[in-house]
């Protein structure tokens, strides 16, 4: 199951989170062969085409099982003022079975703070 945070963002900064994912015994989980994506949306049921990618990336070493996602100013400047929900997932192929699993690891609200100050 998903561990819920809920976010905050300033409206037109660039903005990065790190996550560090833990195996069932509390040692860093080891993400070889991991891929990760998420995003970001009004709503569950918003259209698709108003959803953002967060940029995501796992740090190196791979032993450490740190992933890092972020938003550009560009993407956070054209956001509203509001509440927004986000999920982050990571897809991998399991040694034992060879099934590849997605497992969504990190999901809940991203609260966007307005701005009032804007460089042209």
């Amino acid at each position: 199951m998903a561990q819920y945070e809920d976010l905050e963002l300033d409206q037109g900064s660039d903005i990065k989170w790190q996550v560090k994912m833990l195996s069932t015994d509390g040692s860093p989980r080891d993400t070889t062969g991991y891929t990760v994506r998420g995003n970001v949306n009004r709503s569950y049921d918003a259209d698709t085409s108003e959803m953002i990618a967060f940029t995501t990336s796992l740090l190196p070493p791979s032993t450490g099982g740190v992933v890092e996602f972020m938003l550009t100013n560009t993407q956070t400047d054209a956001m509203q003022r509001r509440r927004y929900v986000y999920d982050l997932e990571v897809e991998y192929v399991d040694p034992g079975s060879g099934v590849t699993m997605v497992e969504r690891i990190l999901e809940g609200n991203l609260i966007v703070s307005r701005s009032v100050s804007k460089f042209d």
